[in-house]
Order: structure tokens, then C-alpha cells, then sequence
């Protein structure tokens, strides 16, 4: 019995010992997504990038036969589902949705979900001239309201009140729009008050909105004259939910906003997301912090640039499907190539943090 245990760690041990030996030998078919710094192509058309130098830190023996399937993320992730290949490269997050299809190795990257905006320019005469329109398009409203109460009193009180609303067309009108204001405005300075019952009760509704009516007021303007700059107030979800915002189709970005109710446009890819939010189309475009500041650093500067806040925590890493070969070897070259500095020095090398 003991001959027969014996036998039988052995033969497992060559097993598994020969799998490793011919994982080794055997090219590792990756796919790879544009992904910058993550995964891009340089001036020679050669695949470079953090996880790209990181992969070949993790298989070294590979190197020379490193030639990645480039991929779009959803067809990636097929294929790596399928068996197709044995891991994708290129900044692929961890979520709740991909870990029950796929088994991730050790993160090897922190960040998280931002926002990318338009630089607004504000000191030329269009702006300050369309602000001003949209003041006046804010108050007309509350001019007609003011109007209508003005006129409605007078006619009331005109009979009943003679010496103070008894007056000509014109100036009883005059009359009863400036006590409208006065006690819109809750100032009441006393020279005009109405005396029949009806009047009464009209005015003590009229104070009461006039409350809300001024307070509703000052934001409409402030809405207005600000309106230009709101884009650099965004501080949480709620001031996401009042933009046009963007977002790149398959990504991890989608599933977040769709979970938070935040209505949201889909682009094939970063750069016609980038374009729709330097025409206009967007307001936002949310995706990975690194990869915005990478692109818009390389492309757009001057023109956009990213918000200083973060929406939601992310871990990078490789995506398997179930093979515990490939992911412990992957797992043993990331531990390594962190404990090392190595990582740490491939981050350096195309951030500069």
C-alpha cells in the first residue's frame, strides 16, 4: 500500500512538473487591448507599456515570441472565456461581474474611476454676453408673475381702496406691481395695503410664496451666471447626474454608472469619446484616472483635462480562465516582480510619480 502511495505522488509530481516545463516552453497566446500607458504601440510599432514590460518580467522565456492578439475588451474577454488565450493585457479592472467568469490573479495596479472635462474659456465678450441672456431669460418669468399680481390687486382694491389703488390705468397698474414687489420681497414699507377680504387673502398668499418665489429666484440666476463654471464644481454622483456624460462601451465604467442611475452615452473607444467631449456632445467622459491623463496629456492638452476626484476604487490584473497552472505562475512572477521593485520601477518608467 505504501509502494502503491509512493508511486502515485510520484507519477503526480512528474504530471505537474512536465506541465510546468512545457508551460514554459510553450508561447503563451495573450490578448492585448490599447490601453496607454498601459499597453500602446511606440514610434517602432512594437507593443509597450506597464503591463506589457510587466508580463514580460513575469515570463521572461516568452520575450522572444511575444506577439499578443490585439483585441477590443469584450471580444478579449470572450476569448479568454473560450480558452482562446490565456490572459489579457492592457488595464483590465477587477469587478464583481468578471471575477464569477474569470479567475484574476494578484492586483498589480490601484486606481480608480474619474472624470474628464472641457477647459472652458470664460474671458472673451460671447461668454459674458450669453451669461447675460440666460439672466434674462431667468427673470422674465417672475417679471409676468409680478405683473399678473400687480394687476390682479389693483382691480380689487381699486373700489374699496380709492386713495391708495384708485388711481388711472396706468398708475393704479404702477401701484399694484410695486406693492408686488415690496411684498414679494418681504420689505412691506406700509404705503399700500389691501383692504377688501379677497385682497387680504391674496396678499397673505403672496407673502408666503414670496419666500420660496426669492429664494428660487437667486438660484435660477446664480444657475445662470454660473452655469459656465459648473463643470468645476463636480463633486459627487448627484452633479454627475446632471450632465451629458460619456462613457466607453464594455468597460467597468458602465456597469458603475449604470448602477448609480446615471444616465450616460457609449463610445466604440476612448478617442471617439474624447472627441465627442471636445465637440460638445458630452459634458463628462468617465473612465480609468491613468489612462485620461495619459491621453489628454499626449493629445488634448489645453483643451480638457481630468478632475481631481475619484468616483470609484479599481484593482488592475490578469484575467484566467479555470487553469491553476497558468494563474500560479503568473501569481509567483507578480509577487516576485513586487516584492523586488521591479513593478514599481515599470510604473515609474511611464507615469513619473
Amino acid at each position: 500500500m505504501k509502494m502503491i502511495s509512493n508511486v502515485f505522488i510520484f507519477a503526480f509530481a512528474f504530471f505537474f512538473g512536465s506541465c510546468l516545463i512545457i508551460f514554459a516552453q510553450k508561447p503563451t497566446a495573450v490578448g492585448i487591448k490599447d490601453a496607454p500607458p498601459f499597453a500602446f504601440r511606440d514610434s517602432k510599432g512594437e507593443w509597450v507599456g506597464i503591463t506589457v514590460d510587466l508580463w514580460k518580467e513575469i515570463q521572461p522565456e516568452q520575450n522572444a515570441k511575444f506577439q499578443p492578439q490585439e483585441m477590443a475588451l469584450d471580444k478579449l474577454l470572450i476569448a479568454i472565456e473560450r480558452g482562446e488565450i490565456a490572459t489579457g493585457l492592457g488595464a483590465i479592472s477587477i469587478t464583481y461581474e468578471r471575477e464569477k467568469k474569470f479567475n484574476f490573479s494578484v492586483p498589480y495596479f490601484e486606481t480608480g474611476l474619474a472624470l474628464a472635462i472641457r477647459i472652458e474659456h470664460e474671458d472673451n465678450a460671447s461668454n459674458y454676453f450669453a451669461t447675460i441672456v440666460k439672466v434674462i431669460k431667468a427673470l422674465i418669468p417672475w417679471v409676468l408673475l409680478l405683473l399678473v399680481v400687480g394687476v390682479l390687486i389693483w382691480l380689487i382694491e381699486k373700489k374699496i381702496n380709492e386713495d391708495q389703488f384708485h388711481k388711472p390705468l396706468g398708475e393704479g397698474i404702477g401701484s399694484g406691481i410695486w406693492w408686488a414687489c415690496v411684498t414679494m420681497t418681504t420689505v412691506g414699507y406700509g404705503d399700500k395695503t389691501p383692504k377688501s377680504f379677497l385682497g387680504r387673502i391674496i396678499a397673505v398668499g403672496w407673502m408666503f410664496s414670496g419666500i420660496i418665489l426669492i429664494s428660487s429666484l437667486t438660484a435660477t440666476i446664480t444657475t445662470s451666471m454660473t452655469l459656465d463654471r459648473l463643470y468645476d464644481q463636480i463633486g459627487n454622483l448627484d452633479d454627475l447626474k446632471k450632465q451629458k456624460t460619456g462613457v466607453i462601451e464594455s468597460t467597468s465604467a458602465v456597469g458603475f454608472l449604470q448602477d448609480n442611475g446615471i444616465t450616460h452615452s457609449t463610445f466604440p473607444s476612448l478617442n471617439e469619446g474624447f472627441t465627442a467631449l471636445s465637440n460638445g456632445k458630452i459634458n463628462v467622459l468617465v473612465h480609468d484616472e491613468p489612462i485620461m491623463k495619459h491621453v489628454i496629456a499626449q493629445n488634448y492638452s489645453g483643451t480638457l483635462q481630468v478632475l481631481d476626484i475619484v468616483l470609484d476604487k479599481q484593482l488592475y490584473a490578469f484575467p484566467t480562465q479555470d487553469d491553476a497552472m497558468i494563474l500560479e505562475q503568473i501569481n509567483l512572477g507578480l509577487i516576485e516582480a513586487i516584492e523586488s521593485g521591479k513593478l514599481e520601477s515599470i510604473i515609474q518608467r511611464y507615469l513619473h510619480e
